[in-house]
């Protein structure tokens, strides 16, 4: 029983090699893979299907929290943090990819933002400080809030920009299991944020917001304008 499925890991490690790529892999293969680092020996296979069943993806099972993962039978703490950590190290893979991007490459920006909050539980505010090259200089949290709301702490807000040295900022916040429609609340604090950042010379682009469905931007949208 032991070699034959220590003969289907080496044929699925051949296939890998073979390929060069993941494409032809379903996801629970995939996950599979990914869990023969964390189970030295034993079939997880079963346990990949599981985990797709349960989460509905493998974005699913990666975004899934410690305490998420370890409800699933056979998922120990050891397990939980290995899959955690490799979603934490895709995301910083891809921001060391994407970093220093012209922020006028709204393409880019669409795959480059999502990236800050892709292990978020609750919704931040982040805001992200362009040079005079239009390219981002400095990421920074501004505010920490709950699960459907975050306040904007305008305090550390000035202190970020006015120490980053940049004119140009963009804005950033999430909404963790709901859609990227921004509230009336989100447009009117978006607003009172440009407003206030004008009066000392700094101009914000633009603000996007981060939900299950994907990234949406509110200038784009027509809901904030070069002059408010």
């Amino acid at each position: 029983m032991q070699q034959s499925h220590e003969g289907h890991r080496e044929r699925m490690r051949e296939r890998l090699r073979k390929s060069g790529s993941l494409d032809g892999f379903a996801e629970h293969e995939i996950l599979e893979m990914l869990l023969f680092y964390v189970y030295p020996r034993g079939n997880t296979n079963q346990l990949a299907h599981e985990l797709i069943e349960r989460f509905g993806s493998l974005k699913g099972v990666m975004n899934a929290s410690k305490d998420e993962l370890m409800q699933v039978r056979s998922v120990g703490e050891s397990c939980a943090l290995a899959i955690g950590f490799f979603n934490m190290l895709c995301g910083y893979v891809r921001r060391q990819e994407l970093g220093g991007i012209d922020v006028r490459d709204y393409g880019k920006m669409l795959e480059y933002i999502p990236t800050f909050f892709t292990e978020e539980k609750n919704e931040k505010f982040k805001i992200f400080c362009v040079n005079s090259s239009c390219r981002i200089q400095s990421v920074s949290d501004v505010s920490s809030g709950t699960e459907n709301s975050v306040p904007v702490n305008f305090k550390e807000l000035t202190r970020t920009v006015l120490n980053s040295g940049c004119r140009i900022v963009v804005l950033a916040h999430n909404h963790p299991g709901a859609p990227n429609t921004p509230s009336q609340e989100d447009i009117a604090v978006t607003r009172e944020i440009i407003n206030y950042l004008k009066m000392l010379d700094i101009t914000v682009l633009d603000h996007y917001v981060v939900g299950i469905n994907g990234i949406m931007s509110m200038r784009s949208c027509g809901m904030i304008h070069g002059e408010e």
